[in-house]
C-alpha cells in the first residue's frame, strides 16, 4: 500500500520528536505563573516539538504583543494606585482603554514597555528588530522583511540547450515569487527556537519587572 502524506508527516514527528523536544524543554517544562500568557507558551514550544516552525514563529509573533499589552496593562494598574474596592471587571478599565485599544501597534507598546521600566533599553532595540524582522514578515508576509537581500543561485532557461549549462546566475529571493514558500520553510526552522527564547527571556524578564514592583506596593 503506497503511503499517504500523513503516514510521511507521523514518520517525521516519530524521527525527529526527541530533538525537538530537547531544545524546547526548558521554556516548556517553566511555567510562567500567568494563565493568560502560559497557554501561547505552550502551544509555540510543541508547534517547535511537532516542526512546524512557521506556525511557532507567528505565535511568538502573538506572545510578544500580548505579553507587552498585558504587562503595560498591568503596571499601570499598579502605579496608579489601590484597588480593593473595584469590582474585578473594573480594575484594569483604565489600563486596557490606553494600552489595548486600534492605536496600541507594537511600535508603540514597546517604546511604553522601556519609558514604564518593564524592558531595558537594549530589549528595546531588540524588540524592534523583532517587530520587522518577525511580525511584518511573517504575520503581515512581508517578503521584503522576510528574504531580505538573501540571494540564490538558479538558471535562467530561455532554450532547451541551456538547460545542461552550469547554474551561475544570482537571483534576489523577493524578485522570485514562486520560491518564497520553500525558502520560508528553511528559514523557518533555523529562527524558531532562537526568536522563541528571546521573546521568552523578555517576558520572563517583564514578569519579574512586575511582581518586583508588587511587591513593594
Amino acid at each position: 500500500m503506497e503511503k499517504r502524506r500523513i503516514d510521511y508527516f507521523i514518520d517525521d514527528l516519530n524521527d525527529n520528536f526527541s530533538n525537538n523536544y530537547q531544545i524546547v524543554e526548558s521554556i516548556f517544562e517553566n511555567e510562567y505563573g500567568y494563565p493568560e500568557l502560559d497557554p501561547l507558551r505552550d502551544e509555540i514550544c510543541r508547534c517547535i516539538i511537532c516542526g512546524l516552525n512557521q506556525a511557532a514563529i507567528t505565535l511568538t509573533n502573538h506572545l510578544l504583543e500580548s505579553a507587552l499589552k498585558k504587562c503595560l496593562i498591568y503596571k499601570f494598574t499598579i502605579d496608579s494606585g489601590p484597588h480593593k474596592d473595584s469590582p474585578i471587571d473594573q480594575i484594569f478599565n483604565s489600563g486596557i482603554e490606553k494600552f489595548d485599544n486600534s492605536k496600541s501597534d507594537l511600535s508603540k507598546s514597546i517604546n511604553s514597555a522601556c519609558s514604564m521600566g518593564l524592558i531595558t533599553k537594549h530589549q528595546k532595540k531588540l524588540l524592534h528588530i523583532f517587530r520587522e524582522k518577525f511580525r511584518n514578515a511573517y504575520s503581515h508576509a512581508s517578503s521584503k522583511d522576510t528574504f531580505n537581500d538573501i540571494l540564490v543561485t538558479g538558471r535562467e532557461v530561455t532554450s532547451v540547450e541551456e538547460i545542461f549549462k552550469p547554474s551561475n546566475k544570482e537571483f534576489k529571493v523577493t524578485d522570485v515569487p514562486f520560491i518564497h514558500g520553500i525558502i520560508q520553510y528553511e528559514l523557518a526552522k533555523l529562527q524558531s527556537f532562537p526568536y522563541l527564547e528571546a521573546v521568552d527571556e523578555i517576558v520572563r524578564h517583564m514578569i519579574k519587572m512586575l511582581r518586583k514592583k508588587d511587591s513593594n506596593c
